[in-house]
């Protein structure tokens, strides 16, 4: 039992860091795929006096992904109506030119607000509708969730890392004597330590898989009935095989760390 609770002492931190590292992981792959949504979604409008290709935009701003006129007809039939067929053609001919501006990425609102500013040094460009206080309430959301999600994780990861060092200087402790003898006989640091090295090796693999085993009960059985559709859009890019292999790399280089820095603490010692 005692045993179980020594390797139960690493595996449950490690766990908690890579847990927050594959929540990190996934949350970044889900929210580039919502922000692209979200620059999809999104739209500028343009007042031209002229007519303008998307070459023309471009030459203003690299950010123009898509160009689309909006019909001079649709606008004067939301207008009014009851136009006649010839205050129609005459409003036509004189009405400037409408387009509707998609972006390659989702902006924040000092890039929209320079985006709006380069296309206003064109003297086709009349005016520039950027939506900016719906678009600003969206952004200023999404990136407040970013920030809160990501500090919660590197807090945690800190927490996790210093309770892993806390069990590797008691397995060292309890390791001491061996360790002492060994050096009598001119051992080297890397022998004296083995123990150490492959307790902490078979413990972050075991750490990486069990993560991965959350993952995958999380992905197949946990999303299927949850109705929270984000998840649920993205659901085949919560967990993937590759992420077994960042896990266990990222395991194992925190326990080694963990290893070098609990023995070279105790060498100056």
């Amino acid at each position: 039992m005692k045993f179980v609770k020594q390797h139960l002492a690493i595996i449950l931190p490690m766990v908690a860091i890579l847990l927050g590292l594959e929540f990190f992981i996934v949350f970044d792959r889900s929210t580039k795929s919502y922000e692209a949504s979200l620059a999809n979604s999104y739209a500028m409008l343009v007042v031209a006096k002229e007519e303008m290709s998307i070459d023309d935009f471009r030459t203003w701003d690299d950010h123009v992904f898509k160009v689309a006129e909006i019909e001079k007809s649709k606008i004067i039939n939301r207008v009014g109506a009851s136009f006649q067929a010839t205050n129609a053609q005459n409003i036509n001919e004189k009405m400037p030119n409408f387009y509707s501006i998609k972006l390659d990425s989702y902006l924040n609102n000092k890039e929209l607000e320079e985006v709006k500013k380069n296309f206003l040094k064109s003297d086709k460009v009349t005016r520039v509708e950027t939506f900016d206080t719906l678009h600003q309430s969206n952004y200023g959301l999404f990136s407040f969730i970013k920030f809160s999600f990501r500090t919660f994780i590197v807090f945690m990861t800190i927490i996790g890392f210093f309770l892993i060092l806390k069990q590797m200087e008691v397995w060292n402790y309890l390791h001491a004597e061996r360790m002492k003898v060994m050096d009598i006989f001119g051992a080297s640091l890397f022998l004296r330590s083995k123990v150490l090295i492959n307790m902490a090796f078979i413990d972050a693999i075991i750490s990486a898989f069990l993560t991965s085993a959350i993952f995958y009960f999380i992905q197949n059985r946990w999303i299927e009935g949850s109705n929270i559709a984000i998840l649920q859009d993205n659901i085949d890019k919560l967990f993937t095989f590759h992420d077994l292999f960042t896990l266990i790399f990222a395991s194992i280089i925190i326990a080694m760390v963990a290893v070098f820095l609990v023995v070279i603490n105790v060498k100056e010692e």
